[in-house]
């Protein structure tokens, strides 16, 4: 028999508190889900092992240590690590990712028409859609890198992590790359009566290698290399200097003239080349600089001490490094034989890209459990916070670093030690690069760090004031074709072959662009189309 009591406000009252306490049950239970329950002291209860892809080269056991403890126990994880080398690591990420072997964690080096491809297949990990609510301080520094907004308009997603390059402490305003900054001996410079400047001409410097490789201060003899170069440097020190739409950044660019242009063809391609050729043929650089790898050019400067001019980069931790170098293999201190500069065209033009805030990204496998990315969140999230990024680039308080009576931070390390020394292979972050921190960080020798604000100083300068800047176009970059990926080319090996073939070079570049059309002319059809 069927009834119907009237409820009274007390039931309803009572009904509506146990749905209320089921739902945050079950939400509390959403939250922790699959294995990231906490104990009562905030603990993660379950260990996690997580399988992470780094391009970090280092000896059996090296990892066993305090750091690298610190951040398993404090996200009970246990890693199961996947080192990659330095030339290897496109391809080999390639690989995994295509063939679904891609470890849960992975940091890539982001091409933009194959992130595309892979977050059509399916073969990257789709956030949640309430990410950025849940860690805030990574989405923070996500959102300064400009590309993570940009690929969300693209894909209605986020399925990648850009990693900021500054966050805190940007150095100058236009940020240019912190590429082309070269070392030289300062000590040979002065023997051969060469002027000790913080700007120098290609030819100022090619003209540098030809007095040291004629009086041989350091006497050398045979093993001398006036100019260490490997291909990636020459592009970077020879090329762009002279020809800032030379590289695979900036090829495909918008000129004054409102339409899209391919760089390589452009007359001021040609002026490197023919610099390039000359450093070659007069034996300034090696004879088989092209076949040099990883860290071989500059090895023959910091290690073998048989080189008078080296790249190095920007950043204040690359000098610091070459001044332990210098100091392990050569018993010298390089402060009082190193000098570092950046470099003009031959047209006393500053030349240099302009510094997109992003470089490589952090990526998931499609098939990570939500628990695994969960924790893997909870630690970039930390890592982003203040006290996450003094622990990651100081080490810890009291023992690797301590404030000073005006707050100021010193470093309690050794003089002439890094924290890397004492914790090789510092990758927990993950995320936020270390380019930011290395502006401040007291660990690095405060005259190597106003060196490298002051150049990046001139380069802002020198590129406002009559410099080619090659912009970074988001329309360029972010658009993606069959003929835009056809017309990739390795620009350092192209620009090799043409400086070695026989006859005239001018001749022989014509020829290149010429053969070149076919992929090239494609591309910029389509790009001067999308403006209409």
């Amino acid at each position: 028999m069927k009834t119907n009591k009237k409820l009274s406000a007390k039931s309803i009252l009572t009904m509506l508190l146990c749905l209320s306490m089921i739902m945050v049950t079950a939400c509390s239970s959403k939250e922790s889900s699959g294995g990231n329950e906490k104990d009562e002291n905030g603990n993660y209860k379950e260990k996690l092992k997580i399988s992470v892809a780094s391009t970090v080269t280092l000896k059996d056991g090296a990892m066993d240590n305090e750091f690298h403890k610190f951040w398993m126990d404090k996200y009970n994880i246990e890693w199961d690590y996947n080192f990659i080398e330095w030339d290897s690591w496109g391809e080999k990420l390639r690989l995994w990712i295509n063939s679904g072997d891609l470890p849960d964690v992975a940091t890539w080096n982001y091409v933009h028409g194959d992130a595309m491809n892979y977050i059509d297949q399916g073969l990257l990990y789709k956030f949640p859609d309430d990410w950025k609510e849940r860690w805030p301080n990574v989405a923070a520094a996500y959102k300064l890198t400009g590309l993570g907004d940009k690929l969300e308009e693209l894909t209605g997603g986020t399925y990648l992590l850009p990693r900021p390059v500054y966050y805190e402490n940007k150095p100058a305003d236009p940020l240019t790359n912190q590429i082309g900054v070269i070392a030289i001996r300062s000590d040979w410079a002065k023997a051969v009566n060469f002027e000790i400047k913080d700007v120098y001409t290609t030819s100022e410097i090619m003209e540098y290698a030809r007095l040291v490789k004629e009086k041989d201060p350091g006497k050398v003899g045979s093993k001398l290399v006036p100019i260490s170069y490997n291909a990636d440097d020459v592009l970077t020190n020879i090329m762009m200097p002279n020809s800032e739409h030379s590289r695979v950044e900036s090829a495909f660019y918008k000129g004054e003239d409102g339409k899209y242009h391919w760089g390589p063809a452009d007359p001021e391609t040609l002026t490197g080349l023919k610099l390039m050729q000359k450093a070659y043929k007069e034996g300034l650089l090696n004879p088989e600089y092209y076949t040099w790898k990883n860290s071989e050019g500059s090895n023959n400067f910091r290690v073998n001490g048989t080189a008078a001019v080296m790249s190095l980069g920007g950043l204040a931790s690359y000098r610091n490094d070459v001044d332990k170098d210098m100091k392990k293999n050569l018993n010298l201190n390089s402060d009082e034989v190193v000098h570092t500069a950046i470099v003009l065209g031959d047209d006393g033009k500053y030349r240099n890209l302009e510094q997109v805030n992003f470089w490589s990204a952090l990526i998931f496998s499609p098939d990570i459990s939500e628990a695994k990315f969960e924790r893997i969140m909870d630690l970039l999230e930390y890592s982003t916070t203040t006290e996450g990024q003094m622990t990651l680039n100081m080490g810890f308080e009291g023992k690797d670093w301590k404030y000073g009576d005006n707050k100021e931070l010193i470093s309690l390390l050794p003089e002439g030690t890094s924290l890397e020394d004492k914790y090789p292979g510092r990758f927990e972050g993950l995320y936020l690069l270390g380019d930011d921190f290395s502006m401040i960080n007291p660990a690095i020798k405060q005259e190597y760090r106003d060196t490298a604000i002051k150049h990046y100083q001139n380069k802002a300068k020198l590129g406002k004031e009559g410099g080619k800047l090659a912009l970074y176009e988001w329309d360029v970059q972010l658009y993606d074709s069959k003929a835009k990926n056809q017309a990739t080319f390795a620009y350092a090996d192209e620009y090799t072959n043409l400086i070695l073939q026989e006859g005239d070079l001018e001749a022989n570049w014509k020829k290149w662009v010429e053969s070149k059309q076919s992929l090239v002319q494609p591309v910029l059809d389509e790009l001067n189309n999308l403006k209409k």
